[in-house]
């Protein structure tokens, strides 16, 4: 945008018309597919029958205000599809590979076809309330409402920074619903785990073998499957039985972990050796999971769940909606925690950056939960609670 200056105008008078009215011509910003330029603009004051000069003088040094520190934007003539546009080209491709590919796909499938053609002064938050309302009742998921909600959030986020808008987030007070979750989050019992664990088959995307260090190392440490994908030789100390996150495999591309809490070192025992001999002669900076046929680069993490995880959970009577690695990751959280963990020692383990992340991860055993309400029990008199039930004082 072209550098701010003083502007002071001088007010002319239109007489060539049935109403003559005061009216002035600063420069102003304009929004074009190359960017903000500055054109000369009429801006009416007031009709000469309705206001005086040192009316109109006034209203002018109002409007000059604005326009002198850079907030005159002319918001009624932005279309949103222009914008949409600089944002996918300009921040966008600031953003990691995954994220990009969620961004692009969600304004292309649903906000483009929304507000594409609107301009920026229409897309109000009640417009945007009643486009969510309308998202929930066609079924899209609670997840994916929030996601279209936070883009469209970050579109007038950047519109001001390019000072190209001048309000309130019309994002901001919008309600998403209630959440509600598509399918009950499950740990597997061990002895479900261990069966699951030697069905594991020798497939074309990894060994038996390589799919159950990719499990183990997920039951042990609580790391991601990116993180798992990502790790290299280098990464495992066997001295001081750790592994070290540094870097990710994201679906085909190398890219730095989620969080800054994410770069973090975890105690694996005893399975740091057997990673490494996993690993054999692979050199310190090849991937452990690594194929061959793939100039070493690892499997896909989809891959694995459709034709190795998966398959081999429907065989052993494993499998729930919603299966998947981060079920493993769970699992790790939960029993980290039943071990004697705490739950701030649980979300470092995990690489959280917020506790309230490791909560929503942390699943209550029933047998356990049992266990918790027997010890509750044994603390009064039992026999007491049996003559109150039979006598009808407990429903």
């Amino acid at each position: 945008m072209p550098g701010q200056r003083f502007q002071d105008p001088k007010i002319l008078t239109r007489r060539d018309v049935k109403r003559p009215f005061y009216y002035i011509q600063p420069y102003v910003p304009v929004f074009t597919p190359d960017g903000m330029v500055r054109k000369r603009q009429n801006i009416q004051l007031g009709f000469c029958d309705e206001m005086t000069v040192r009316q109109a003088k006034a209203r002018k040094e109002q409007i000059m205000a604005t326009v002198n520190a850079g907030r005159f934007v002319i918001q009624s003539q932005i279309q949103f599809g222009d914008l949409v546009k600089r944002f996918l080209d300009v921040h966008v491709p600031t953003l990691g590979p995954e994220t990009q590919n969620d961004y692009r796909n969600k304004i292309k499938n649903h906000i483009e076809p929304s507000f594409k053609n609107a301009r920026l002064c229409e897309i109000t938050t009640d417009v945007v309330q009643r486009w969510l309302n309308e998202k929930a009742a066609t079924g899209l998921a609670w997840w994916s409402r929030r996601g279209l909600r936070n883009i469209l959030s970050s579109v007038f986020t950047q519109a001001e920074v390019w000072r190209l808008w001048d309000g309130r987030n019309p994002c901001e007070r919008v309600n998403i619903g209630r959440q509600s979750e598509k399918w009950i989050k499950r740990i597997p019992k061990a002895d479900d785990l261990k069966k699951f664990l030697d069905a594991l088959p020798d497939t074309a995307l990894c060994t038996g073998d390589g799919a159950r260090y990719i499990v183990l190392t997920a039951i042990a440490s609580g790391l991601r499957i990116s993180e798992i994908l990502g790790l290299q030789s280098c990464d495992v100390d066997v001295a001081n039985q750790t592994i070290k996150v540094t870097r990710a495999w994201r679906r085909g591309n190398l890219v730095e972990p989620k969080t800054d809490a994410s770069r973090r070192i975890r105690k694996i025992s005893c399975l740091a050796d057997e990673l490494l001999r996993f690993a054999g002669r692979k050199r310190e900076d090849e991937f452990i999971f690594g194929r061959a046929d793939r100039n070493g680069e690892p499997p896909d993490d989809r891959d694995l769940q459709q034709h190795v995880f998966r398959p081999t959970a429907e065989r052993v009577g494993m499998y729930r909606p919603g299966f998947g690695m981060h079920t493993f990751r769970r699992l790790n959280i939960t029993w980290r925690q039943e071990a004697g963990a705490t739950p701030f020692e649980a979300q470092k383990a995990a690489g959280h950056a917020q506790p309230s992340t490791t909560w929503l991860y942390t699943i209550t055993d029933e047998q356990r939960e049992q266990t918790h309400v027997e010890a509750i029990l044994d603390r009064i008199d039992r026999p007491k609670l049996a003559t109150m039930k039979a006598a009808g004082g407990i429903q």
